[in-house]
């Protein structure tokens, strides 16, 4: 197969985290600037005019590199008949005008998508750059019913998110907080508040437990003055993992979502979760993986982690559940799933 990968990986993401993973598990090449990329450049005042009519929105998600690299790609494929696929990892980031053009020759775009369908809403208003595509990669089910007023069924794939299981697992040797502890991790639709509300609840109750929140710096002024709190940025990737494995849950209230790189990681580390009953997180927290709670109560919130805290037995059991789910998602799996889609895209579908 030939098929070209565009892609960055996203400077916050530790090393082994992130969708970019997956280049290292398909039959494909990642995309490099060259003669049609040197091309976009020294002729940039000629296509500028016509990128003004591209949508666009108001997150500045798409710029820098994107914008020459789309001209670039689409230079190719009107000049070159040579039966490449381009897969967009980011569509949100880096797809705005390649799937537009209609003289393709024999070429293909795939493009994959990670916001959920509220988000994609008011992201960019005119859709064209969806409607336009070969096929959509999505991460979740539930996505493919929004995906369907653009594409039809058979051209929506469901490829979920995966994570690296050799990186991201268990050890025997450390053990677990001694006073049940909690982690959270990121701050991208995250429902921050509903974390905030739930953490002063449990110290209302009298719940023994303590929380270990990672975000970014910028981002600590949202959980200051939390009791039972300890708040961590910058921290290297090797004490994430750490993180992880000694937590008693990974504690998540999510506002939306599709799938979610530290709900995988920390199932993967053998830690249950603690989330909301929101988006695709039920596709990919079993039941016996975490707890799912309704999205804004508090209540059932607090009552979750009463649950982790007082039941060490089930805990364990969770953790251990939660491990076998992560496996589901090894990104091996998913990359043969990915070259599925390739195949597909590339026969006609």
């Amino acid at each position: 197969m030939n098929v070209r990968l565009i892609y960055n990986h996203i400077e916050h993401h530790a090393a082994h985290s992130g969708y970019d993973q997956l280049a290292k598990y398909v039959t494909a090449k990642p995309y490099t600037k060259g003669h049609f990329w040197r091309w976009a450049e020294k002729h940039r005042s000629e296509w500028e005019a016509e990128l003004k009519q591209v949508p666009t929105d108001a997150t500045n998600w798409y710029w820098g590199d994107a914008i020459p690299r789309e001209v670039a790609i689409a230079k190719r494929m009107r000049t070159l008949p040579l039966r490449t696929l381009f897969h967009f990892f980011y569509a949100e980031n880096d797809l705005r005008y390649v799937s537009l053009q209609q003289k393709r020759l024999n070429n293909k775009v795939v493009a994959s998508f990670h916001q959920p369908p509220e988000f994609l809403d008011r992201h960019v208003e005119d859709k064209s750059y969806i409607r336009g595509l070969d096929a959509a990669v999505v991460m979740a089910e539930f996505q493919k019913d929004y995906m369907e007023q653009f594409l039809p069924r058979e051209r929506i794939f469901c490829v979920p998110h995966g994570v690296d299981i050799d990186h991201w697992k268990p050890d025997p040797g450390i053990d677990r907080w001694d006073i049940p502890t909690f982690v959270f991790v990121g701050f991208w639709l995250r429902d921050v508040e509903m974390a905030c509300q739930t953490i002063r609840r449990v110290a209302e109750l009298g719940i023994e437990a303590r929380f270990r929140i990672v975000t970014f710096a910028e981002r600590r002024k949202y959980f200051e003055d939390l009791p039972q709190t300890e708040l961590l940025s910058g921290i290297p990737d090797e004490q994430l993992l750490e993180e992880y494995r000694k937590a008693w849950a990974l504690f998540l209230p999510l506002e939306l979502s599709t799938a979610n790189n530290v709900v995988l990681e920390a199932m993967s580390c053998g830690t249950g979760v603690v989330s909301t009953r929101i988006g695709g997180t039920p596709e990919y927290v079993s039941d016996d993986a975490g707890l799912l709670v309704t999205p804004k109560d508090i209540d059932e919130a607090a009552e979750a982690i009463r649950t982790v805290c007082d039941d060490r037995d089930k805990t364990e059991a969770m953790g251990r559940a939660a491990r076998e789910r992560a496996l589901v998602y090894d990104w091996r799996k998913m990359g043969a799933l990915q070259d599925d889609c390739y195949r597909k895209v590339l026969k006609g579908i």
